[in-house]
């Protein structure tokens, strides 16, 4: 089933959709969608994201949107994930979205990908980043690993707690910042 956005010429084409959570009537948690533009002329690429969410912002009248790359112990977030992250969310009106983009991995992040995800917050003060580790994806409460090992009091309740989370661990000053794993 294809279902059009209002985001710039993107269409979602499901694939294989998931239930993560019982939001009642909250958000719609799904998961691998195709996204294919619906201009092939618009510059816009026809790219899959491995998690969205859909829901309404708590401190404004927008729509949040989370577009999400997941990789396993393995894997490599590289240049050719972030940038097409990045024309995604971009397509979506600053005016009516606020769109977030999640980076997901089952292992420490490298040098190399917490500079590129660094470049997904075009300004100093934008903070649409949310990046995951197994430190945070493995215990009962998000942030438990992490704050015990970085000595922080981080929450995530909200999708702006997370990426405030995300800036305070990998982007802040150096004495917050995190080790990263060799590139």
């Amino acid at each position: 089933m294809d279902a059009d956005y209002p985001a710039k010429g993107v269409k979602f084409a499901r694939r294989n959709t998931v239930n993560l959570m019982d939001l009642p009537s909250n958000g719609i948690f799904s998961a691998s969608y195709d996204l294919v533009p619906k201009d092939p002329q618009s510059g816009l690429p026809t790219c899959e994201t491995d998690f969205c969410v859909v829901t309404s912002a708590r401190r404004s009248n927008k729509t949040s949107i989370i577009i999400g790359e997941c990789k396993d112990a393995g894997g490599t977030i590289d240049q050719n994930d972030v940038d097409n992250l990045r024309r995604v969310a971009e397509a979506f009106p600053a005016n009516r979205f606020d769109a977030y983009i999640l980076l997901a991995k089952l292992a420490p992040f490298t040098d190399d990908e917490i500079a590129l995800a660094r470049a997904l917050n075009t300004t100093s003060w934008m903070r649409r980043v949310i990046m995951l580790s197994a430190r945070e994806l493995e215990p009962y409460h998000l942030f438990d690993r992490t704050n015990a090992e970085l000595d922080l009091e981080l929450r995530g309740s909200t999708i702006e707690d997370l990426a405030k989370a995300t800036h305070d661990i990998y982007f802040a000053s150096a004495e917050h910042q995190v080790s990263a794993a060799p590139a």
